[in-house]
């Protein structure tokens, strides 16, 4: 369909101008400023022990949302179980001293049990911050200076969804991109980051509600675009400007809900679905060429394959993380398989890589090591000591750990 267009072209080109420009020395989104896991450090352990952290914090509720991180300030989010409130929250990323702290009101509603009232990832700039979360009657996007001070809210309206909200905002340039997937009315949204005013609109077909967070996507031939997946259209991508829908698979790639974002590596895009737990399919897509036309399924899988975990990639190695803990290396262009190795516990957060590294946070609490190789070599096991269901971050020279209640702050071997 097409997309509904609610600005004047003179105010969305000087929006434009700047859609090509992301910062990449901070972690500014779910997965990183790219959304590809890969962080940037040197001397982090692949091993430690309680006393390694150099702060740990504890948060005024709970929640799954990330933590992101611009320059020394980290923001989270969380709620309050009992009332639905939810907290928006700034920390020194250095100390770990709070900054602000904001509670808005908002309601209770029934969610699966694995899921929570914050858990969607905020996204930040270098001026905003950009915060999502939705009840049956509303899905909300909020932001804020880094002061802490509300600047506008929008309400896209009522989410209907059996398990509740997963999915999370991505900014990019003067754009926030937001998905609207759910039972009724679905739409995939951009909006002026300055004023929050839609800049367009494109509805989708509704089907069981998508997690998916879009990814950004610029090929050699053809115009930018955010790329993302849905059981209604399989993995697809909208350009970036007008919001036009380029390309897409279709629902037989991707048959049930899509709760893992799209990982764009060496030209294609991994995408993954599932229903009840387990993965049904896992899809290399190789877009068209010119940005436009007719992808092509380069292999599917239906084995060993992650439902919740998005995949991250080194080279030619693909490396997946199901949710029930087993590891594996693929051929990422061919699908073979390099080895498989069971790791312990149970996975949703989705693994990150720093250097040839790669960590790995069960929802237990333990965070696993291993090589980024082709070979397995398991590098360490250590606890966080409670439930998580959250994605690391990376930034000065560190890792941030985030669990249900609390955020950890783990520094390089140098770094105190």
């Amino acid at each position: 369909m097409k997309p509904l267009i609610l600005a004047a072209l003179g105010i969305i080109l000087p929006l434009l101008s700047n859609l090509g420009k992301e910062d990449p020395g901070e972690w500014t989104r779910f997965r990183g400023p790219d959304g590809t896991g890969h962080g940037q450090a040197e001397g982090l352990p692949v091993q430690w022990k309680e006393a390694d952290y150099s702060w740990k914090i504890k948060l005024p509720g709970v929640g799954h949302a990330s933590p992101v991180l611009w320059g020394t300030r980290l923001f989270t989010t969380c709620s309050d179980e009992g009332d639905g409130g939810q907290y928006v929250l700034c920390y020194d990323a250095i100390n770990g001293d709070k900054v602000w702290e904001k509670k808005l009101d908002s309601v209770k509603y029934p969610h699966h049990k694995f899921n929570s009232f914050a858990s969607s990832t905020p996204c930040v700039d270098a001026e905003y911050l950009f915060v999502n979360w939705t009840t049956k009657a509303s899905n909300d996007l909020l932001c804020f200076d880094h002061d802490g001070n509300l600047l506008w809210r929008r309400d896209f309206g009522v989410y209907e969804t059996q398990h509740g909200n997963g999915f999370s905002p991505i900014v990019h340039g003067d754009l926030v991109v937001l998905t609207h997937d759910h039972y009724g009315d679905s739409n995939i949204i951009a909006v002026d980051r300055k004023t929050g005013s839609t800049v367009w609109q494109t509805k989708r077909m509704s089907a069981k509600p998508s997690s998916s967070t879009p990814c950004v996507y610029q090929p050699k031939d053809g115009p930018l675009q955010f790329v993302t997946s849905s059981m209604a259209h399989g993995c697809y991508a909208v350009d970036a400007k007008s919001g036009k829908i380029l390309w897409e698979t279709g629902p037989d790639t991707l048959d049930l809900r899509s709760v893992a974002s799209p990982y764009p590596a060496n030209g294609r895009f991994f995408a993954s679905c599932g229903s009840g737990g387990r993965a049904s399919r896992f899809a290399s897509i190789i877009p068209p060429k010119s940005g436009k036309g007719k992808p092509t399924i380069a292999y599917s899988l239906k084995k060993n394959i992650p439902y919740v975990p998005t995949s991250i990639a080194k080279g030619n190695l693909l490396f997946l993380v199901t949710d029930g803990g087993i590891a594996s290396c693929l051929e990422l262009k061919s699908g073979e398989i390099r080895w498989r190795e069971r790791l312990d516990g149970n996975y949703f957060a989705s693994p990150i890589m720093v250097g040839k590294v790669i960590y790995a946070v069960s929802r237990e609490g333990n965070v696993a090591t291993f090589s980024a190789s082709d070979k397995y070599k398991a590098l360490g096991i250590s606890s966080l000591g409670e439930l998580t269901h959250n994605t690391p971050a990376v930034a000065n020279n560190c890792l941030y750990f985030r669990t249900y209640s609390h955020i950890f702050r783990l520094p390089a071997k140098q770094v105190r």
